[in-house]
């Protein structure tokens, strides 16, 4: 069987177990994994991620289930097949470069133009802040980002940063902390029911010994986190 012909049938047979007359469901190349749906009484129509194309029967039936619980107001949340297949090495490893080349606004280089990437992830290394992990994707924007200074998908692995940091004018040490504020993310996890910037996030990032200042030229900068 097809991977639409899965993906609507599955949707179609949950949908009858939640009271749905009529389910439409198709894969959608989104740059983000996410889901878009429209629904009126009895009826629903979704567009999922097409990075779930090659997902197994279980792992679809799992998102359907967590959606139409989501819809009708008991919210079950992401089965744990399917974390389990999206948080795989094997996920990320097949779909960071598809995730790359949907990212328009990215340089796909470590490199800048004053600044190296990994030349900052090697020195958080060096002080004991991460543990080097390659399969991680490093990367500046090709367009200043002014306010956001980057940017974190932890499905994909791929870190980009502001090319605004791709300066001389910025101290190391601040691109080493942006750089450490996103590795954070990738650090705790695949989590859809935590908070982005919970209790967790803070605790592991205090751990960077120049926040505050870091912080401050931030501000100066007119950019957050």
């Amino acid at each position: 069987m097809e991977a639409e012909e899965v993906l609507r049938t599955k949707f179609r047979e949950i949908g009858k177990e939640y009271g749905f007359d009529k389910v439409e469901a198709e894969f959608v190349a989104f740059k983000e994994f996410k889901v878009r749906w429209q629904r009126s009484y009895k009826w629903a129509d979704f567009k999922v991620s097409d990075y779930l194309a090659d997902a197994p029967p279980e792992v679809i039936g799992g998102l359907c289930n967590s959606l139409f619980s989501k819809i009708t107001g008991d919210e079950e949340g992401y089965s744990e097949e399917m974390c389990r297949w999206m948080t795989a090495p094997e996920f990320s490893e097949h779909k960071q470069q598809v995730y790359l080349k949907r990212s328009r606004n990215l340089t796909r280089s470590a490199k800048g133009e004053v600044r190296d990437l990994e030349s900052s992830y090697d020195r958080l290394a060096e002080a004991g802040l991460v543990e080097k992990d390659p399969a991680i994707h490093l990367t500046w924007t090709r367009e200043s980002n002014v306010r956001k200074v980057g940017q974190c998908s932890v499905l994909m692995k791929v870190i980009s940063i502001s090319s605004v940091l791709d300066s001389e004018m910025i101290p190391e040490f601040v691109l080493d902390y942006c750089l450490y504020h996103e590795l954070c993310h990738l650090i705790i996890g695949f989590d859809p029911s935590a908070k982005r910037h919970g209790e967790e996030f803070s605790e592991l990032e205090a751990k960077y010994p120049r926040r505050d200042e870091a912080g401050e030229w931030l501000k100066q900068l007119s950019m957050y986190l």
